[in-house]
């Protein structure tokens, strides 16, 4: 299956933090293909710049975290859907990364209890 990984997500494997065994056995057997957006790299850029989370190891680590995945779009496509959605969360990465896996055929993976409730996009939620 070819996934687009939430931030979340993307940042529990990056750093081989614990995840529940669902999520784990996902992961580790039925994606074919990994996918991550740029908003994704910005928001866990910017919350270890700013003290939020604590800072990879590794010297580069946005490049070491980034290896592997291709870098999906940002399109003007996804921007209309994710503004037009009728939905009550307002999150502008979370529509941008669940218009993205509409947009582009791959499955959302999140662990999101906002995203899991709504529809209109591919996804697959797992509990954190």
């Amino acid at each position: 299956m070819k996934v687009l990984l939430d931030s979340s997500v993307w940042w529990r494997r990056t750093l081989d933090l614990p995840m529940k065994k669902p999520l784990a056995d996902f992961l580790a057997h039925d994606v074919s293909e990994w996918w991550l957006s740029p908003l994704s790299v910005a928001e866990m850029t910017y919350k270890v710049a700013h003290k939020k989370l604590p800072a990879p190891k590794m010297v580069d680590w946005v490049t070491a975290a980034t290896a592997g995945y291709r870098i999906a779009p940002l399109s003007l496509e996804a921007g209309k859907i994710a503004g037009e959605w009728t939905w009550t969360h307002g999150d502008p990465i979370d529509r941008m990364l669940a218009a993205t896996a509409l947009v582009e055929g791959l499955t959302l993976i999140h662990t999101d209890t906002k995203l899991k409730k709504l529809s209109g996009f591919p996804h697959f939620y797992f509990p954190a």
